[in-house]
């Protein structure tokens, strides 16, 4: 039998850019940036302290060599879904975030496979942002939110019908597509606290995903997207017998 040892791949994980490497704009207009000391993740009305250095990149080589770990995915950072930005902030956003992934990847193949992330509230540049991810940048993971504002500030779910030209451009060229959950404290009627929304409601979104993906009939409409849901997909898992006992009991609140 071989003794060959088996790859270890982190299949979640995110990047920060050193403070220096954030456009200013992005600090002036509130949308994301980090303290120079390196201590905190900021947003207008919101901070996060950054827990370990290895969320910076040669830290994180560091930390990849120390614990054996061969490869990491790397997806965008959450605070760049650019939900409630305005469509040229959100553009300027996205667009560094996913230059500043693909250069990674570029750089360090063999450690780094990068996601890029675009806004499906705006479909015609969402898929030329895709197109050149794809053609241009070499990157083949898309990220996309759970669930999203539109153009007139409605929450609504990924799996929307409105956005069926993203998934079908995602299985053209054969995309791995990462579901994440995050904003949820912007519409979910609860106060923020016991940091709920990142421990329950995250999940809690997630499976909301998954239930309009799987009725819609997504995985079979659009073979070639490959899509996964971040932290396991643990509740649509959990809620599946419910899902059916639902099915079957209510047939008329669904379509088809």
């Amino acid at each position: 039998m071989s003794s060959s040892r088996k790859l270890r791949i982190n299949g979640h994980s995110h990047l920060l850019p050193y403070p220096e490497e954030i456009p200013q704009f992005m600090k002036d207009k509130g949308i994301f940036w980090v303290d120079k000391e390196r201590k905190y993740m900021l947003q207008k009305d919101w901070s996060r302290p950054v827990t370990d250095s290895s969320f910076f990149l040669n830290e994180k080589l560091e930390w990849m060599d120390r614990f054996n770990i061969d490869h990491a995915v790397v997806l965008n950072l959450s605070q760049l879904y650019g939900n409630g930005l305005r469509v040229e902030e959100m553009k300027k956003a996205l667009r560094f975030q996913n230059d500043f992934n693909a250069k990674i990847q570029h750089d360090y193949p063999s450690k780094f496979t990068s996601g890029f992330v675009v806004h499906p509230g705006f479909i015609r540049g969402a898929l030329w942002e895709i197109e050149r991810c794809v053609e241009e940048l070499g990157l083949q993971l898309l990220c996309l939110p759970t669930h999203f504002m539109d153009t007139i500030g409605t929450w609504r779910c990924i799996f929307d019908e409105e956005n069926e030209p993203i998934f079908e451009l995602a299985s053209k060229y054969n995309l791995a597509v990462e579901i994440h959950p995050y904003d949820g404290e912007k519409f979910i009627k609860l106060e923020n606290t016991a940091w709920r929304f990142h421990l329950i409601w995250m999940l809690a979104q997630c499976a909301d995903a998954y239930h309009f993906f799987t009725l819609n009939g997504y995985a079979d409409k659009f073979p070639g997207m490959r899509t996964c849901f971040a932290h396991g997909g643990q509740l649509a898992q959990i809620n599946l017998g419910r899902r059916i006992q639902g099915f079957d009991g209510r047939p008329d609140l669904f379509e088809g």
